[in-house]
């Protein structure tokens, strides 16, 4: 791939963004890249997917080019752009995906790590939301990622403002994880997928499906949904939760196979 390296160990993958001459800023090939390294990591069942910048990078992601922005003319309120084939792609694969922070996050890098399940960064660390600087609009889903990282006061306050928010406040805030200093991020952020992989995949696709479902519509809704009713039903009914359950017993650790 041109923009992007992916490489798989076991259950683990990660994805570079490599386009460091450009500072990572997305283009449409790039998202592409992403796109179908995700639809390979999910049909070889790839429980935990790391996306990260290449060491060094001062900037992770420099946001998507503005002349990948939706023209006005076309639709002024854009709610199928070109970057949202990535964030929902991140969102709807039913692993985990890590997003492993070390360097600068502008404008559409928000949304592409607010779309990712968790945020772990060094202090070079930073974020930066800048609609407001050229006059973008955003739509509600949007909006609403970020909404699901902070309060509505400090999401206007990165909206209004354009500010950059550095690592030690986003981790306050709960934006971060987890600030790890750099030299001890990777093994950090590899120990952590470690974990994640040992636990039953099932259980966590069912668990991150409702959480973003919870992000949209009531619980009533998705009670009720026919979809979810019959997810739930696979996870109760699975081999993993019988192994899960025996294990405990048993007094071992679960071997989970995610069937």
């Amino acid at each position: 791939m041109k923009f992007i390296k992916t490489s798989q160990q076991n259950k683990s993958g990660i994805i570079w963004l490599n386009n460091d001459r450009k500072s990572n800023s997305l283009n449409l090939e790039m998202i592409d890249e992403m796109v179908t390294a995700f639809d390979e990591f999910e049909e070889s069942k790839t429980r935990v997917v790391i996306l990260r910048s290449n060491p060094g990078a001062r900037v992770w992601c420099a946001g998507l080019r503005i002349d990948q922005l939706p023209s006005p003319e076309k639709n002024p309120i854009p709610y199928e752009y070109a970057l949202e084939k990535i964030l929902k792609r991140i969102e709807s694969f039913p692993g985990v995906v890590i997003a492993m922070i070390d360097g600068s996050v502008w404008g559409g890098g928000c949304e592409l790590v607010f779309a990712c399940d968790i945020l772990l960064g060094s202090p070079g660390a930073s974020f930066a939301i800048t609609p407001a600087k050229i006059s973008a609009p955003y739509n509600p889903n949007q909006v609403n990622r970020v909404l699901q990282r902070v309060g509505s006061n400090i999401a206007m306050e990165l909206f209004f403002t354009a500010d950059v928010m550095g690592a030690v406040r986003a981790e306050k805030l709960g934006i971060l994880n987890h600030l790890v200093p750099p030299e001890k991020l990777d093994a950090f952020t590899q120990s952590m997928a470690e974990r994640i992989i040992n636990n039953a995949p099932l259980a966590i696709s069912l668990i991150k499906a409702q959480i973003h479902q919870l992000a949209t519509r009531t619980v009533e809704q998705i009670t009720k949904d026919e979809t979810n009713r019959a997810f739930v039903k696979q996870v109760y009914l699975s081999n993993d939760f019988k192994e899960g359950k025996q294990a405990f017993l048993e007094k071992r650790k679960p071997v989970f196979k995610g069937e």
